[in-house]
């Protein structure tokens, strides 16, 4: 299996900042030079930014005909964030500074003062049955680029899927909105996500042919799409991670283990924060290595931290918090867990360490070069 560690002087963040240096927003970390060279040669009155959930670039290898639409205008392939997970990579995309500093680490985070983990976009409990409106957002906020962007008087638009107000229900329909804002040129900066590749995905397993299907058509959407853009409207066109197939191992077939943690695992089946109970740690750490190092790294968790994994800048007070006492990084085909409730695991999966997860596609596209 082809490894691959994050690259926070290449990749996703250096992208993420090429366009806010563009829009005249805060630079955290060096913007790339290639997709500043592409922003700066072009007079654009308005910047797109669309991320496709799971579209990584050796999917797209694949997937796609090499004449196809996205990998013909596919600029540069760059590592994405570690966790490559979306509750990561998205947060990187909205503020510009990555998952040790936003302290957005994965699905779900284990927060002492609920004494519950906390799915971060859903704000309610992995594990349990609580709500907590709104709390992820009050207590790891961010300063999303829309609200930095209102800020300065600039205009801008998030675009989403239906789990939003006023969402599109299908891919066309988000081109759609997008192809109507770049003509009436209403906002100087757009933000639009689609979700149901990823989900397809994770249901499905990536090497299922339906998924390769969904892909050709995206491509063929983002062709139109290009062509319906007002020329003075740059697009760019990116994910936040991709897909392999995966294995599973459920904790609760293996008591041994789990009796030594004080919680369940917690951040991704591929990525995996353990909380270890006092005196347990020479046991959890023989038991998990014995077990499963050849799938997964074990590390403190502060020292992958220090080793930079979660990127580069000054860490959010509680992202160490969040991380555990130790943290797994899936290194071969499997996700670990604790299914209690008969939900069944995922056929596909993210947030290790393979090529297929970690290399993401950047992609340039503008109307005068979409036939």
């Amino acid at each position: 299996m082809n490894l691959i560690q994050p690259d926070y002087q290449t990749g996703i963040l250096g992208v993420i900042n090429a366009w806010r240096q563009r829009l005249g927003l805060q630079v955290h970390h060096p913007a790339d030079p290639q997709l500043s060279a592409w922003l700066n040669d072009h007079a654009w009155d308005q910047i797109v930014v669309l991320l496709i959930d799971g579209m990584g670039s050796r999917l797209m290898e694949t997937m796609l005909d090499e004449e196809s639409f996205l990998r013909r205008h596919q600029l540069k392939e760059v590592t994405t964030v570690y966790p490559s997970t979306t509750s990561a990579a998205t947060t990187s995309v909205l503020s510009g500074k990555s998952p040790a500093e936003n302290g957005w680490i994965g699905w779900h985070q284990y927060f002492k003062e609920l004494d519950d983990s906390l799915i971060l976009f859903m704000n309610r409990s992995y594990y349990g049955t609580h709500s907590y409106p709104d709390y992820s957002y009050t207590h790891i906020p961010f300063l999303n680029q829309k609200e930095e962007l209102h800020q300065l008087g600039k205009t801008a638009l998030e675009l989403y899927p239906a789990f939003r107000e006023g969402g599109a229900h299908s891919f066309d329909e988000l081109c759609c909105q997008i192809a109507m804002h770049s003509q009436a040129q209403d906002a100087q900066f757009i933000y639009a996500y689609w979700d149901h590749f990823d989900s397809l995905m994770h249901a499905k397993g990536p090497s299922d042919p339906q998924c390769r299907e969904e892909l050709k058509q995206i491509d063929q959407r983002c062709r139109q799409l290009g062509c319906q853009l007002n020329p003075r409207t740059g697009l760019i066109i990116l994910a936040d991670h991709g897909q392999i197939d995966v294995d599973n191992i459920n904790l609760k077939d293996d008591p041994e283990l789990l009796d030594c943690l004080r919680f369940g695992p917690t951040v991704e089946p591929r990525g995996t924060a353990f909380f270890v109970k006092p005196g347990q740690q020479d046991s959890f750490v023989r038991q998990f290595e014995a077990k499963y190092g050849d799938r997964f790294v074990l590390k403190p968790s502060a020292q992958w931290l220090e080793e930079g994994l979660f990127g580069p800048g000054q860490p959010h007070p509680r992202t160490l918090e969040f991380l555990g006492d130790y943290f797994a990084v899936a290194i071969a085909e499997s996700c670990i867990g604790l299914w209690e409730n008969g939900k069944p695991p995922f056929k596909g999966q993210h947030a290790g360490l393979c090529a297929e997860e970690m290399m993401i596609p950047v992609i340039v596209v503008s109307n005068e070069d979409s036939e």
